[in-house]
């Protein structure tokens, strides 16, 4: 019988060492400044106008112009005619029914001895008499506009990297061996 022949093997052992690497980003902020100013305005109110009209106050008080007061006349001078003319009829009646006691001719007449009322030449007078206007205006404004001036500065990025490493050795070479049997020559 033939001895066995005796193989022996070793692996390959591998030894790995590592870091990890770094990374660091800072970004300072920006810097901005604003300045403003007042905006310029110009408002201007103007006056309003006013207007009194009282021409119908001066027509209750003295009775206007000429021309308003003969108007005014005239325009009663039918109402007056007609009330003299009642009156005078009423006295007629009663002048014909002198049978009646009081209607005699001294008394009609001696009772009349109030004045005819003459035409009221003046208007009628009234809270309302003076008109007052009042036109308002409205206010002028102008507004002119200031822009701010705006400054900024910007800063770039802070980038700082450490590398990481990755070391990688060999603790054992891979290795076979044969190792044949011993044989005895002596036979």
């Amino acid at each position: 019988m033939i001895p066995p022949l005796q193989i022996v093997t070793q692996p390959t052992l591998l030894e790995i060492d590592s870091g990890r690497a770094g990374l660091s980003i800072k970004q300072p902020r920006g810097e901005i400044q604003i300045e403003t100013s007042r905006a310029k305005m110009d408002i201007t109110q103007p006056r309003p106008e006013m207007q009194i009209d009282q021409h119908d106050a001066w027509r209750a008080y003295n009775g206007g112009t000429a021309l308003e007061m003969n108007r005014q006349i005239y325009s009663e001078l039918p109402r007056l005619f007609l009330e003299g003319l009642a009156k005078r009829v009423e006295q007629g009646n009663r002048l014909a029914a002198f049978h009646l006691q009081g209607n005699s001719i001294g008394e009609i007449y001696g009772a009349d001895w109030k004045r005819d009322p003459f035409v009221e030449f003046r208007a009628p007078a009234s809270y309302d008499n003076v008109s007052i206007y009042v036109q308002p205006h409205k206010p002028e404004i102008n507004i002119q506009q200031i822009k701010p001036v705006i400054q900024s500065e910007q800063h770039n990025p802070e980038i700082e990297y450490q590398p990481g490493y990755l070391n990688i050795s060999v603790k054992q070479y891979a290795s076979i061996k044969f190792i044949p049997p011993n044989i005895d020559m002596t036979m």
